[in-house]
């Protein structure tokens, strides 16, 4: 974190060179974008697809330090040859369930994914969103899950267009 902090400080040039660095030493990047008063944290996984033709992987709402390390597990998954799709539930990673969800192409219009977009160019590679339960177990989709963490994470497998209005349908006027 601390190489991609100096980096960012002499300018977009050397960040983007840095990220292309470590994707090439490690396979890919964890993109982390703190949070702010206008919304939640996330993170997401940039060179998986490029290195590993796998899927790139997104996380919203934890801490960046327990979404980049939850997507460094997946990624030396895909990274020693195993395969993560839609509908997984992954329970051996932390103390709680994952679900993965196919994140909708209309996200990839907005700059949720900027450094990826940026350094894939015109390729849009697919990715899939990590996504977590309530503490009571419950998932976002699900009746009764605790409105407290309903505006933490996004629900990226429904068209942008049909998301309930929030921090996340007004992601490009927070990072544009």
């Amino acid at each position: 974190m601390c190489e991609l902090a100096a980096a960012s400080s002499h300018g977009p040039e050397a960040y983007l060179h840095t990220i292309t660095g470590h994707i090439s030493r490690i396979g890919w990047a964890v993109q982390g974008v703190p949070g702010d008063r206008q919304g939640p944290s996330w993170a997401y996984s940039i060179g998986i697809w490029h290195t590993f033709r796998g899927p790139e992987f997104s996380i919203f709402g934890l801490s960046l330090y327990n979404m980049a390390a939850i997507i460094n597990v997946l990624g030396r998954r895909i990274a020693g040859g195993g395969t993560i799709t839609p509908g997984d539930e992954i329970d051996d990673v932390s103390r709680c369930p994952f679900v993965i969800r196919a994140v909708h192409e209309s996200w990839r219009a907005t700059s949720l994914f900027a450094v990826s977009n940026t350094i894939y160019g015109y390729l849009r590679p697919a990715y899939l969103q990590i996504v977590w339960p309530d503490l009571k177990g419950r998932w976002p989709w699900e009746r009764g899950f605790d409105a407290r963490f309903a505006s933490r994470q996004p629900m990226l497998w429904l068209h942008r267009d049909d998301h309930p209005p929030g921090a996340w349908t007004r992601i490009d006027d927070r990072t544009g």
